[in-house]
């Protein structure tokens, strides 16, 4: 049994399983992550470092934009918070490793959605448009020794690497326990498990992290754009995050916004996992609670007698780098294979996360530095 977010006594992020150390920025990270639905636009994930164990639990909502309860970030907020955070981690990071005292480090990151079509007629397609990073540093050094230490840094970006290129995702879906055909999309080979048949309970909290739970802020006096499922036009709007370093804790802080009349959350990320969630995860999460979204949009409008849909993604993130995303789809009702597959393609369509990592993102970098006193 799921509980909704109001009447659950957890907070909103918590560590599901502890898990052993491991060193932040490593070069590499893998990343299980399981959905399951609480009720209309909520869904709970669990996120496991593939290499540590160590598992959070953290969830989502959506705005007045989809008529959420606007009770936990929404999909995109974790998505563009974690792309923000692992860029300004990177910094941080290069910096370290060039011997160079940062004073103040703040990055202001922006990422352009849309959606073309009627969703209600299945003609559906998400946009992506560029993508913008404005970096603000002070430190003690030369503009041409900062520029090659923010470029240094986001080429060593994983988040950034995965919309820079384009990355077509693997898909298996799973009907009523069966293996399920998969068309328009590439088939993937990799044998995820059920999260219903893994966890016999909802996740309990082993540690309680306070740092780690996303921050509301007010909203303003109305939603940035309406998502109708039968538009047939074209509706775009950017996501935009600022924020920054705490040098004393090395903990970044997301500020993440649709416009500026909607809710604004807070997330902070540990790039070693500890404290709070990697920003790998928060980017992980958000493309996986995505998917969920679009796919419950589909069921809601079509009427289709789908019970409690849930998904496994694993999350792949090499040295600098990005590899495809495995997905596998569970769905049980009174559904045909046919109607199955065709529910799985248009979520993966319709997908704002997806469609940003299967084309190649133009990036707009700025970079505003002053020297230190």
């Amino acid at each position: 049994m799921t509980t909704p977010l109001h009447q659950s006594p957890h907070p909103l992020t918590f560590v599901a399983q502890s898990g052993s150390e491991r060193p932040p920025l490593d070069g590499e990270a893998a990343y299980q992550i399981e959905v399951m639905g609480l009720g209309g636009f909520q869904k709970e994930g669990l996120a496991r470092d593939v290499r540590s164990g160590r598992t959070w639990r953290l969830v989502c909502d959506e705005g007045a934009y989809l008529n959420g309860a606007n009770m936990a970030p929404a999909p995109l907020a974790y998505w563009v918070g974690g792309l923000h955070a692992d860029i300004t981690a990177r910094i941080a990071e290069a910096a370290r490793e060039a011997g160079v005292a940062i004073d103040d480090l703040a990055v202001t990151v922006s990422q352009g959605f849309g959606v073309k079509g009627s969703f209600a007629k299945g003609q559906a397609v998400a946009q992506v448009h560029h993508m913008t990073c404005d970096v603000d540093l002070i430190c003690d050094q030369d503009d041409s020794t900062v520029k090659t230490l923010v470029e240094q840094a986001l080429g060593k970006s994983s988040a950034v690497a995965a919309v820079a290129g384009a990355h077509e995702g693997l898909f298996s879906l799973s009907t009523n326990g069966k293996a399920t055909p998969v068309s328009n999309l590439l088939v993937s080979t990799e044998p995820l498990e059920d999260p219903f048949l893994r966890h016999a309970h909802q996740p309990e909290p082993v540690e309680t992290r306070p740092e780690a739970v996303p921050v509301p802020h007010s909203a303003g006096d109305k939603p940035p754009v309406m998502l109708s499922d039968d538009n047939d036009g074209t509706v775009s709007w950017r996501i935009r995050t600022d924020g920054g370093l705490d040098p004393a804790t090395g903990l970044v802080a997301s500020h993440v916004w649709f416009s500026e009349n909607s809710a604004t959350w807070t997330l902070i990320s540990d790039p070693a996992n500890q404290a709070a969630p990697d920003p790998l995860v928060y980017f992980a999460i958000g493309t996986a609670f995505c998917f969920h979204t679009q796919l419950c949009r589909y069921v809601s409008v079509r009427r289709l007698p789908v019970e409690a849909p849930r998904l496994v993604q694993l999350s792949r993130f090499p040295a600098s780098g990005f590899e495809p995303l495995d997905t596998c789809l569970f769905l049980h009702g009174q559904l045909s294979g046919e109607d199955a597959t065709m529910l799985m393609s248009a979520a993966a369509n319709t997908c704002y996360a997806h469609r940003a990592l299967t084309v190649a993102v133009e990036q707009r970098v700025s970079i505003t530095h002053k020297r230190s006193r």
